[in-house]
């Protein structure tokens, strides 16, 4: 489904009010103009829709919620009771009506399981959160009342009456920490096993806000919020964590923690280096905070744990320790994708996530790692040379340069110190003439010199340093694309920084290499996929096994 507008959904609320106005099914009530404005500042929505979400509150029904407890810890459950805005009493008294819930409903036993049974025989609507994965392959695992039914089956029966899904929390959006290796009940998220599409609101738990606010939306709009390509609401989950972070500012500076003890800690450095996985996760932490914004784990002095993201027990390595190779866990690096490839040799094996190949037609697409990075392709039948890339490549006038600003100096100054012996092979082995260049390969070089202190003997070193990467999730790359009908644009000026700020938070060359390339082939593809809208025909990547070229075919 489209993402909804705000004209959009300022419609559904007016649409909605005209007819609870003419509608003798009301619920008249007196609702807290504070809590709805909260819900909306946070939703980011306009203030204009205030007046009509009170009205529409105060008339609507509450919106039936029926809680399912799976496998889980309650965790959840504890949030949500730390609601604030709107406080618990009048979350449940004026803006939806929890008739089941096991924890905090007063009926327990066989009354609380008929009261279910008998939410189920009826025609009343209600929407489902579910708290907790499902074991639905061996379900003994997981029974639930006096009954002995299974969770798989009680959320089935539940879902399929239900207006809307809610996963609440990792483990039912992913399955979470029972469902990490070896998982012998073979737990997971509930989206799995369901026919419907379920809302994933992930996290460990996730913040009071993050429930209630999608509960509410429903309530109001009747309707899910936008969501994103993981069934996230985007306007809790659209952004990297990272980005958001009080401590940014030390990580660009490249002043990190050592230890969680040390005076830089305690004094707001960045927490990368002690394990902090806040770059791979996306979520409003900072802003929503946890116990009704008392704080979160950051302001709280622990690294971000990723938990908001699918499988972080086993994928996001040991939490308090770089995510360099020593400390990954498992061999997630570019080599696993070529496998079945049997025309991949040892020289080009996992380079870049394509199928290789031999063939290549007359309408074939050029992507150069050459003496020049190009989109070549023919368009109209005339040769194209797509995209224009062109930076600094003297590593010593990078660093000048970035130097130029508060922030950059300090980078640079933190960098020197902490490789006094790269920075020194720096100065002796680079003039101070400008060399720009739309060579790749220079941008990998200045990579590697930064990282290793000598000089870049071919491109395919570099690819070996990305393909040895053992951590799969890539570290942000601020490159820039832009593009128009006449040509795609490729911007790496902000993205010099980040090989300086990776190397002072203790991540190697590897990880360094691998996320460089995920964030150059991100973008190459991003121009394929606009060449392929132009020329009105799809394409399919291919690497060469004897060149640095990468083929893309228009089929």
């Amino acid at each position: 489904m489209a993402d909804l507008s705000n004209d959009e959904l300022k419609a559904l609320l007016e649409q909605r009010l005209d007819a609870l106005k003419s509608s003798a099914n009301t619920e008249p009530k007196d609702i807290d103009n504070e809590s709805v404005e909260f819900l909306l500042k946070t939703l980011a929505l306009p203030s204009d829709f205030a007046p009509l979400a009170q009205q529409v509150f105060e008339l609507a029904p509450r919106t039936k919620v029926v809680w399912l407890h799976l496998a889980e810890c309650t965790g959840c459950s504890e949030s949500f009771l730390r609601t604030a805005a709107p406080n618990l009493a009048h979350l449940l008294f004026d803006f939806i009506s929890l008739e089941y819930h096991e924890t905090l409903m007063i009926a327990d036993g066989w009354q609380a399981e008929e009261s279910l049974e008998r939410l189920l025989a009826s025609d009343d609507e209600f929407i489902l959160a579910v708290e907790g994965g499902v074991a639905a392959i061996t379900t003994h695992y997981l029974t639930i009342g006096g009954k002995g039914t299974s969770g798989f089956e009680l959320l089935q029966s539940v879902a399929k009456r239900a207006k809307a899904v809610f996963a609440i929390g990792t483990c039912s959006c992913y399955g979470g920490i029972q469902a990490a290796r070896p998982n012998p009940t073979q737990s997971c998220g509930i989206s799995e096993v369901l026919a419907q599409k379920v809302v994933q609101v992930p996290g460990c738990p996730p913040s009071d806000t993050n429930i209630v606010v999608n509960l509410c939306f429903f309530a109001l709009f009747q309707t899910t919020p936008n969501l994103d390509e993981k069934n996230r609401p985007k306007w809790a989950y659209g952004k990297c964590l990272h980005d958001m972070c009080e401590r940014k500012a030390k990580f660009e500076s490249g002043v990190f923690a050592e230890c969680f003890d040390d005076a830089l800690a305690k004094d707001g450095a960045c927490l990368f280096k002690v394990g902090c996985k806040g770059p791979y996760a996306y979520s409003n932490c900072p802003k929503t905070k946890f116990n009704a914004k008392t704080s979160w784990s950051i302001q709280a002095g622990h690294g971000c744990i990723a938990c908001c993201e699918p499988n972080f027990w086993d994928e996001f390595g040991f939490y308090e320790v770089p995510m360099n190779n020593a400390n990954a866990y498992e061999d997630f690096s570019l080599r696993a994708l070529s496998k079945g490839n049997p025309s991949a040799n040892a020289d080009t094996k996992g380079l870049l996530p394509f199928a290789l190949s031999e063939s290549l037609d007359e309408n074939g697409v050029f992507l150069s790692f050459g003496e020049k990075l190009g989109v070549l392709y023919s368009y109209n039948g005339e040769p194209c040379d797509f995209l224009t890339f062109e930076f600094e490549s003297n590593t010593k006038l990078v660093l000048q340069n970035l130097a130029k600003n508060k922030v950059g100096a300090a980078l640079v100054q933190n960098y020197k110190d902490k490789f006094p012996h790269n920075f020194a092979f720096i100065e002796q082995n680079y003039d101070e003439n400008s060399s720009p260049s739309g060579d790749i390969s220079k941008f990998f070089e200045y990579i590697f010199v930064l990282a290793r202190g000598e000089r870049l003997k071919s491109i395919q070193e570099f690819f070996e340093c990305a393909a040895s990467y053992k951590f799969k999730h890539a570290s942000p790359f601020d490159i820039k694309l832009s593009l128009s009908d006449e040509s795609a644009k490729l911007d790496i000026s902000k993205a010099m920084r980040f090989p300086l700020i990776y190397l002072c938070g203790g991540l190697g060359v590897e990880g360094i290499a691998f996320s460089a390339c995920v964030a150059l082939l991100a973008r190459l593809k991003e121009t394929l996929d606009f060449v392929s809208t132009r020329q009105n025909k799809p394409i399919s990547v291919d690497l060469r096994a004897d060149s640095p070229i990468v083929r893309a075919h228009l089929k």
